[in-house]
């Protein structure tokens, strides 16, 4: 199958716009009906009121103005009794003149309570649309993040609900006031051709509106095709933007910055090339209809003068054919919208959607109270990918308590048993138990709730250093986030801050070195005291002498704990009871450091690299 083929193929099996839109109008718009009812209310009174009653007023008034007909009798009659004879002229004039502001007052406050409401219902639906959205991204397994770039997601995360939410309210708008006002207008036309056989001709006009059709469809199409261009262009750019923002240091250590920016610069010139081509279909649509509309406009005239039609009937009519063709111009471009919006909803829905790969257990299970933190892996096989095995038949028993540190070559496994522990993702045979229960009989609340994390490169949030440990447990009271700040030596530099443990980090804890945070992070796990701790290369990224310092903090913190350390640097191992040693994702040995010097040549080679690397920097350091 070509490219081509591929492609239409592709848009065939696209779910249809109503079919994404419908569910989305259930859930978020129709909730707010209490408010939906008086906004399209109003939306008919200023349809009524321009697509009839303009057309009305014009046919009537103009020939009281300009002196040709009388008011109505009852009116006639007030206006008698009521002014000098001599006003009688100018008191009619005024009247006359006044009813088409009148209407036009009507007609505009009828437009903006519609327009307001409507506005009030599309921020309400974006609110709970952010809601959900942010919600399930959170709740979704880390084999969905390691499809999708961050990028990617934030950009369906803001930009293409916003969207949804300005697009859904312009909808709305113009699917209430314009085709009510091309019904009212055609009303008018139909009474103007029953009243009088002059007029029965501009009927074969309205013939022209189905010409519309075909063409908006045309339109519509084409510029689907471009905009699903144009939206993939959205993602990509903000991707980059997000990669080179997080990555400053590496750009910057190696002259990337021109190379960054060309990069950026050739998607948002392909981007614009596509929006462009968007711009230039669909703003084709409107010039196409009002060109049509005057072709029949001007035949029409042409017809009507012949056959005796007078000035104020042709200029109500002509407002009528307008108040036709302007809708048909304006729901050909809701058509068009609708698609674009069908394929910002199709990206959220991806994510609302996505299959959980890690479900809660239907019947959850509840682990042994006390958890003692007993761990056990049997005939464990692990893939990321389909036919490339990351653990092969990993048999292992951790008792309670017992501090274990994995060793080996990058990629042999270590990180990918530690996430199976916390159950990011699930195996693809085996199991993994805690105290005897397999961690996908439990929730994935209660499971976290018995682990403590601590990275190689700590998350720490735009709050104080207070709440950044009480993290671990939200509960927490300040003299517990203080005593578990003081254990792991936070209160060392935290005290010598302005307001202390109040004090305000910035994004990603500007503010403090790699030490510090990586001390904040280490409170958490003493605040949590959950009965599993996993230290994952938490001092690779320091210094000799930060490293000294977390260490002693790891130390105390898993005493008493079942602990897993995984760490490059065989110092931070020295604490270890156990170690296993990975290799092609199999555990090739397992004893005491001792043991393994003795026995395994790859924990032997590693040992002995990390030795002679230590060697080598402290003979720099002292020269």
């Amino acid at each position: 199958m070509g490219e081509k083929e591929k492609t239409k193929q592709k848009h065939k099996d696209r779910p249809k716009a109503w079919e994404l839109i419908r569910p989305l109008l259930r859930k978020y718009v129709f909730q707010d009906l209490w408010i939906l009812v008086p906004a399209i209310l109003a939306g008919a009174v200023a349809a009524a009121a321009g697509g009839y009653g303009l057309p009305f007023i014009i046919k009537a008034a103009f020939p009281i103005v300009f002196g040709e007909e009388e008011l109505p009798p009852a009116v006639e009659e007030w206006v008698r009794s009521t002014f000098q004879p001599e006003n009688m002229r100018l008191v009619k004039l005024w009247l006359a003149a006044l009813v088409i502001p009148l209407l036009m007052i009507l007609r505009g406050l009828g437009t903006y309570v519609n327009s307001y409401l409507l506005v009030v219902v599309g921020t309400r639906m974006l609110r709970r649309m952010w809601g959900d959205v942010f919600s399930r991204i959170q709740t979704l397994s880390f084999s969905f993040f390691d499809r999708h770039k961050r990028g990617e997601l934030m950009t369906v995360i803001i930009q293409f609900t916003q969207n949804v939410q300005n697009q859904m309210v312009t909808i709305m708008n113009d699917l209430v006031i314009q085709p009510l006002t091309l019904v009212f207008a055609s009303c008018y036309l139909v009474y103007s051709s029953l009243t009088s056989r002059e007029s029965a001709i501009f009927l074969g006009n309205l013939l022209a509106v189905a010409m519309v059709v075909p063409l908006v469809r045309f339109v519509g199409r084409q510029m689907v095709r471009r905009m699903q261009q144009a939206l993939a262009g959205i993602q990509q750019i903000t991707a980059v933007v997000e990669e080179t923002l997080s990555a400053q240091r590496e750009v910057r250590a190696f002259n990337m910055e021109e190379n960054r920016t060309n990069e950026l610069s050739r998607l948002i010139s392909s981007f614009n090339t596509r929006i462009l081509c968007v711009a230039a279909w669909s703003l084709s649509l409107p010039s196409m209809v009002e060109v049509l509309s005057a072709f029949a406009l001007s035949y029409s005239l042409y017809r009507g003068c012949g056959g005796g039609l007078t000035m104020e009937q042709f200029a109500a009519i002509a407002t009528a054919f307008y108040f036709c063709y302007d809708p048909v111009k304006r729901i050909g471009a809701v058509v068009n919208q609708t698609q674009i919006m069908a394929m910002m909803i199709d990206g959220i829905n991806r994510i609302l959607h996505a299959k959980d790969e890690t479900p809660d257990p239907e019947q959850p299970k509840e682990l042994p109270s006390p958890v003692r933190g007993e761990v056990d892996f049997e005939h464990v096989h692990f893939a990321y990918t389909q036919g490339k095995p990351v653990l092969r038949d990993v048999n292992v028993h951790v008792p309670a308590g017992q501090i274990v540190a994995l060793v080996g070559p990058s990629g042999s496994g270590k990180t990918t048993f530690i996430n199976l522990i916390c159950r990011f993702y699930d195996v693809t045979s085996g199991a993994v138990r805690i105290d005897g229960v397999d961690v996908r009989d439990i929730t994935s609340r209660d499971l976290i709730a018995q682990i403590g994390l601590v990275s190689q490169f700590s998350a720490l949030f735009h709050d104080s250093i207070m709440e950044n440990i009480r993290v671990g447990r939200p509960d927490a009271s300040d003299a517990e986030v203080m005593a578990a700040g003081a254990s792991a030596r936070v209160s060392e530099f935290a005290d010598g801050l302005p307001k202390g443990y109040h004090y305000e980090l910035s994004e990603s804890g500007g503010g403090l070195s790699g030490g510090q945070r990586q001390r904040v992070s280490i409170a958490r796990a003493f605040l949590k005291r959950a009965p599993i701790l996993i230290f994952d290369e938490a001092t690779s990224a320091l210094d000799m002498k930060s490293e000294a310092l977390v260490q002693e903090s790891l130390e105390e913190l898993a005493r008493g704990h079942t602990t897993f350390i995984i760490a490059h640097r065989f110092s931070t191992i020295r604490m270890a009871q156990r170690i296993l040693v990975f290799e092609e994702g199999k555990i090739i040995a397992d004893g005491s450091h001792t043991e393994l010097y003795e026995q395994c040549a790859l924990y032997r080679s590693l040992y002995d690299e990390q030795v002679r690397s230590a060697a080598e920097q402290e003979r720099e350091v002292t020269s």
